[in-house]
Parts: structure tokens; C-alpha cells; sequence
């Protein structure tokens, strides 16, 4: 095509194609290519093409039924750099998506500055990012994309809630150490000065909590820090608040300490030297030591802490406290079926082995030598490993913990099967978390409701308003944003847990996974098919990773 046939006038931001139709040309037909050529020879080659009008061009040239003539179409058009913000829903976050100009101006640090301050972008604003968006501008080819992130506000920082510091040992650890008598030889009886205290001692120090450090959001606007909770003392038996410190728990009575999460408690003691058929089963409101074995068939239950010496074969001991038991916890096999000895307590459960047992604890269950065909469900963690990390197996049976789990060794070379189930909880807590979110949005809906009637009553005439309708308005108002606060603080306390719950669920295995093995977290499973060495399983974006101790990780 010749310069007489297509011709391009510029028209301010528009690029005007004139076709000049020739009745001696008329039978060479024009193609999109010889317009193509024509814009890429010119100065305007990076304009934004407008397909449409360019094939009303090639139409109007190629139809034989129309006249000889000229006729223009606007065919593509000039374009700065488009550049469009976007913020997060909760202001903390402004991200800048760049598309590339069409033969139009770049991006300028002032055209920038004046489109931050339009969109109230105040604070978190980051320089650097600034400056390379400016020149990534020019980088950019025409109708090129790019996103940036350039502003972040800081989050508050959530005070912590009160703490609690025992100030008396935990019995379950003295007796798992005992100490050499002037012989050099363990003497498992001198267990009394370990576990007693004395009246006035102080057992457990309140640390308040912290208020929290505020935040700010991209707009500059401030985001208040929610304050720790303040958990009061749980006041147990034997114990009261000291007068000259209330954030300090002292001992009442002479007697062996039992912690608590937000408390202590101070039992009176029953100690025997052993639980046999010549004792029969005890039921004691107080705490038990016994200093020796507790027989099979024998029960004992106290309203306090258990602490046994010796061994405990096929019994049944139930406990308000701890249950600690120096040596181990024996059932069998009996007619080829196990018969488990049973462990409950509504604290910790701590032992040097255990074989066939049922054990369920409150908080954590800790074994130092092996756990072997038992059924355990803990709300804490299940910890099966001594504390030098020399010693410390889990074969067969069924962990349900609700902390994790760490042992050094799982399974056993025979492919013993062996389970374990964490986050078991984790559905229904979710269901909880889902629901009352939808009761947030729908208590948020009607709150709107009702500030889109009190603006609307604010425009009728004060003498025309009706006074009652106004405050029944403004009060229905106060009741609901009392309740939406009560809410969000409930959703945010519901969130925490499941945070926690989460980053619990983990099973950490510091020497080797046999074959056997199963691993379920949530819905998710983890069967070891070969031998593993030392790794950390956990739930990682609705996917079980297997992270091994080192700085690689693989996904199962």
C-alpha cells in the first residue's frame, strides 16, 4: 500500500487513519498487515490499537460496492501509564498495580504522591518501593502489569494475659530424679521435704497482664492493642492470697502442693507403704504416696496428687491432680487380649514407662523410657523421651493428643502399627469460629440499618423529629455495638485457641520413624512407608509436611 492509500493524522490522543479509496486500485484488498507496517514505520507504533476500527478500515477499503473516496477511522489512541490502588479491607495494606503507557507519558514522583495523598495513603508509605515503581514505569511495555505492595501499616501488638510461676517444684519431677542417700544409693522413700510445704510459703506469683503497644493503619488512623486478659487465682484448698502481695499465692496448711494452670491447692497427705489385697483399694480426699507397689486389681483414688514409688501393675489409679509413678505402669497380654492398667488424672501423668496402659491426663503425659501398646489421650503434649534424649520409644497403640507429640523413636523395625491424632477438635472449633463470624457480619448488617435511620432522622427538622423514636434509635444503637464488641472479642479469644491448637499439632521425632506409623492431623494423614530420620510433621497450608531436622523439607 502506498502513503496515497493510508495516511496517519494525529487527533490530540487519538491516532486517525484517512483510507484513500482509488477506483484503479480498487482490486488489490487491503490487510491488516499493510496497517500494521504502516503504524510500526510511524511514530506512533506503541499507541493502544483499536481492533474494531481498524477492521472497519480494511472493510470499507476492500468492499467492492463502495465509491471511490476517502474515509478516516480512529484506529488506536495514545495512553499514560494507568495506575490504580488497591487497599486491604482492614486498611493495613496498599498495593499499586502499574500498566505499561501506550506511547504516553510514565509514571511521575509527583503524579504519585498526589494519587497517595487522594487515597488518604499516610503512613507505612515505603520509599524504596516508591522509587522502583517510578522506574519500573519505564520498563514496562505497553499494556504490561505490574503490582507492588507499597504501604503497610503496623499492626497492634496484643497484650499478654496474666501469667502464673509455681514457686515450689513439681513433685512428678523430684520423684523421677530422686536423691542418693549418704550410701550413694537411691533412696525412694526420702521423698517428705520434696512435696511438703509449710504454712505461709509461698506457692504460685500473679504476673498481670500487659496492656499491649497500639498500631496504625495506612490511613494513620490508630489501631488499639486489645489488652492481656486478667485471669483472677484459682484459690484451691489449703491456700490463700498473701495480704502483703495479691499477686502471690501462699500455703494455708502443712501438706503437699498440687499446681494448677492459674492456681495451686495444698492436700492433706496418705502414705502407705504399698496397695495390695492387705490394704485394699483407697479413696482419699487429699493427696497419696505410696511408697512402694501398687498390686494388680487394686485401686486408688485420691483428691489430690498420686505418687507411687515403685510399680504399678494392672490397677486403676484416678486422680484430681498428678499422677507420678517412679518406675512403670505394667499390663499384659491375657488370653491374647491386652489388659490395661488405667491412669486418669486431671493433671499431668508422668511415668518411666508404660505397657498396655490407658492413660488420660488433663495436661501432659510424659514417659522417660517407652510407651508400648497404650491408649493415651492428652489435652497437653505426650512426651516420650528422657532428658539427656538417650531414651525414649513409642510402639503400637493410639495417641489423641491435643498438644503434639515428641518422642525420639516412633514405631518399632516389625512395622508395629502405631497411631497418632492431633487437632481432633479442630472441626468443631472451626464450625464455632464460622458461625459466630456469620453472626458478626449479620449483627454488623443491622447495626448499618440502624446508622442509615439515625442519619436519616438527623435530616427531618428538630421540631418535626419525633424525641422518642430518636432515642430509642440511639439506644438500640449502643446495645448493638455492645454486642458486636462482645462478639468480635469472643471470635478474637476463639481465633487465639485455634492459633494455638494449630501451631501445636506437631509431631517431633528427634531419632527415627519406622515403617507402621500413621500420622493424622485434622483431616489430613501421614502413612511412613520407609524408615525417616530424625524430622518434624505438621500441617502446612491443608498439606502434612514432613520437615526433617535439618534445612530441607519435603511434602508427603
Amino acid at each position: 500500500m502506498t502513503d496515497s492509500v493510508l495516511m496517519l493524522e494525529p487527533d490530540g490522543s487519538q491516532l486517525r487513519l484517512v483510507v484513500s479509496k482509488q477506483m484503479e486500485n480498487s482490486c488489490q484488498s487491503l490487510q491488516r498487515t499493510d496497517i500494521e507496517s504502516l503504524l510500526e514505520q510511524s511514530d506512533y507504533y506503541a499507541y493502544s490499537r483499536l481492533e474494531e476500527a481498524i477492521q472497519d478500515a480494511i472493510d470499507y477499503y476492500n468492499n467492492s460496492k463502495s465509491d471511490a473516496g476517502q474515509s478516516a477511522f480512529i484506529i488506536a489512541e495514545r495512553k499514560d501509564v494507568e495506575l490504580e490502588i488497591s487497599i486491604s479491607d482492614d486498611c493495613m495494606f496498599a498495593y499499586v498495580t502499574l500498566t505499561g503507557a501506550y506511547g504516553g507519558d510514565r509514571l511521575t514522583a509527583q503524579g504519585l504522591i498526589v494519587t497517595l495523598k487522594q487515597q488518604r495513603i499516610l503512613r507505612g508509605v515505603s520509599k524504596k518501593r516508591l522509587q522502583y515503581l517510578l522506574q519500573k514505569s519505564w520498563e514496562l511495555d505497553p499494556g504490561e502489569t505490574f503490582t507492588l505492595k507499597i504501604a503497610a501499616g503496623r499492626p497492634a501488638v496484643a497484650g499478654t494475659d496474666t501469667r502464673f510461676e509455681p514457686l515450689v517444684a513439681d513433685a512428678s519431677q523430684r520423684i523421677l530424679a530422686p536423691q542418693d542417700s549418704d550410701h550413694g544409693k537411691v533412696d525412694m522413700r526420702d521423698l517428705g521435704k520434696l512435696i511438703t510445704v509449710e504454712i505461709g510459703q509461698p506457692l504460685m506469683r500473679r504476673i498481670p497482664p500487659t496492656a499491649g503497644e497500639p498500631g496504625y493503619d495506612i490511613h494513620g488512623n490508630v489501631v488499639e492493642a486489645i489488652a492481656g486478659k486478667v485471669i483472677a487465682f484459682d484459690v484451691g484448698l489449703g491456700t490463700r492470697i498473701s495480704d502483703s502481695d495479691h499477686n502471690v499465692l501462699i500455703a494455708d496448711k502443712e501438706g503437699t502442693p498440687r499446681h494448677g494452670l492459674t492456681g495451686m491447692a495444698v492436700d492433706d497427705l496418705l502414705t502407705v507403704d504399698s496397695v495390695d489385697v492387705t490394704t485394699g483399694h483407697i479413696d482419699f480426699n487429699g493427696a497419696v504416696l505410696v511408697l512402694g507397689d501398687v498390686s494388680s486389681g487394686m485401686k486408688v483414688k485420691a483428691g489430690g496428687n498420686i505418687t507411687v514409688t515403685g510399680v504399678v501393675e494392672l490397677a486403676e489409679l484416678t486422680a484430681g491432680g498428678n499422677i507420678t509413678i517412679a518406675n512403670g505402669v505394667i499390663g499384659r497380654l491375657q488370653d491374647g487380649k491386652p489388659a490395661y492398667c488405667h491412669l486418669q488424672a486431671l493433671g499431668k501423668v508422668s511415668a518411666k514407662f508404660a505397657q498396655y496402659t490407658q492413660i488420660e491426663s488433663g495436661t501432659d503425659t510424659e514417659l522417660h523410657l517407652h510407651l508400648a501398646h497404650c491408649m493415651v489421650k492428652a489435652k497437653g503434649v505426650v512426651r516420650v523421651i528422657d532428658p539427656a534424649q538417650r531414651h525414649g520409644t513409642v510402639t503400637g497403640g493410639v495417641i489423641v493428643a491435643e498438644g503434639g507429640v515428641s518422642a525420639r523413636v516412633l514405631g518399632a523395625e516389625a512395622g508395629i502399627d502405631t497411631q497418632i491424632k492431633l487437632l481432633s477438635q479442630f472441626d468443631d472449633l472451626k464450625a464455632d469460629m464460622d458461625a459466630l463470624k456469620a453472626e458478626i457480619k449479620n449483627q454488623e448488617e443491622r447495626l448499618h440499618q440502624i446508622v442509615l435511620l439515625q442519619m436519616k432522622l438527623s435530616k427531618i427538622p428538630k421540631e418535626k423529629r419525633s424525641q422518642e423514636l430518636a432515642n430509642k434509635v440511639t439506644d438500640s444503637k449502643g446495645q448493638f455495638m455492645a454486642t458486636l464488641a462482645e462478639m468480635k472479642s469472643q471470635h478474637q479469644s476463639l481465633q487465639q485457641s485455634y492459633l494455638q491448637q494449630f501451631s501445636a499439632a506437631q509431631v517431633e521425632v528427634s531419632s527415627l520413624i519406622y515403617p507402621g506409623v500413621s500420622v493424622r492431623i485434622a483431616d489430613k494423614e501421614f502413612v511412613a512407608e520407609r524408615e525417616m530420620t530424625a524430622c518434624r510433621i505438621h500441617l502446612e497450608k491443608q498439606k502434612i509436611v514432613c520437615q526433617p531436622l535439618s534445612t530441607t523439607r519435603s511434602q508427603v
